[in-house]
């Protein structure tokens, strides 16, 4: 029992809140159009768990994850493409967005998130 893994890795709680605490402007522009259902009704997460990475943002119902690359990930191509195939093994789709691209077209930027997502069901009645 002594090599029994922890129900829960705190450490990584306390990474997630100290990222969500710490966000780049650039997070906190995107943040502020997705948070809130802002976005179609979808239902965004920060600092998400996936394996053994932290996601920028999560939608789970579209099994949706946006990366937020600033200048550190400028020479990373190989770990941000390994991170994107251990993600892709959990099911999920991960688009990128340089921080130029938000910053400076979040309409755009927004437009191909939604592109990504299946359009919402009618609901009963209307039609």
């Amino acid at each position: 029992m002594d090599n029994a893994k922890p129900l829960y890795d705190f450490r990584k709680l306390e990474l997630k809140r100290a990222l969500r605490r710490q966000q780049t402007p650039t997070e906190k522009v995107l943040w502020e159009a997705l948070r809130n259902r802002k976005l179609q009704g979808m239902k965004w997460r920060r600092q998400a768990n996936i394996d053994i990475y932290i996601a920028d943002f999560l939608c789970v119902e579209h099994r949706l994850i946006i990366e937020v690359d600033g200048g550190i990930h400028d020479g990373r191509q190989e770990q941000d493409h390994l991170r994107t195939e251990v993600i892709g093994d959990h099911d999920y789709k991960v688009i990128r967005f340089r921080n130029e691209e938000i910053l400076q077209g979040l309409p755009e930027v927004l437009r191909r998130i939604t592109a990504l997502t299946p359009s919402p069901s009618p609901t009963i009645g209307e039609g």
